[in-house]
């Protein structure tokens, strides 16, 4: 590959990156949003008062705190590749 080919991979692949990053915020902020909505149109006379220490949970019942890590690890995991990915192109150089 000529050099302005794999500095052209190179800024497409950190772009990327960056719209990850943006994408995972989006989700994770649309997940909040979606739990907000949720509170909203539950009719509180039918809802029982929860304990202080229940852990909250998605509809799909995994813990939230632990669905959002699991975000924010594929997240970093795949810039994390794209940088080594783009070190592995300069070094082919």
């Amino acid at each position: 590959m000529n050099d302005s080919i794999v500095e052209a991979l190179i800024l497409a692949i950190n772009e990327q990156t960056k719209a990850q990053q943006a994408q995972t915020k989006a989700i994770l902020a649309l997940a909040e949003y979606n739990q907000q909505l949720i509170g909203l149109l539950i009719d509180d006379s039918d809802v029982v008062e929860e304990e202080p220490n229940r852990v909250q949970v998605y509809l799909n019942g995994q813990p939230k705190e632990e669905q959002i890590a699991q975000i924010r690890k594929a997240s970093s995991e795949a810039a994390q590749q794209g940088y080594l990915d783009a070190q592995r192109l300069l070094g082919d150089r």
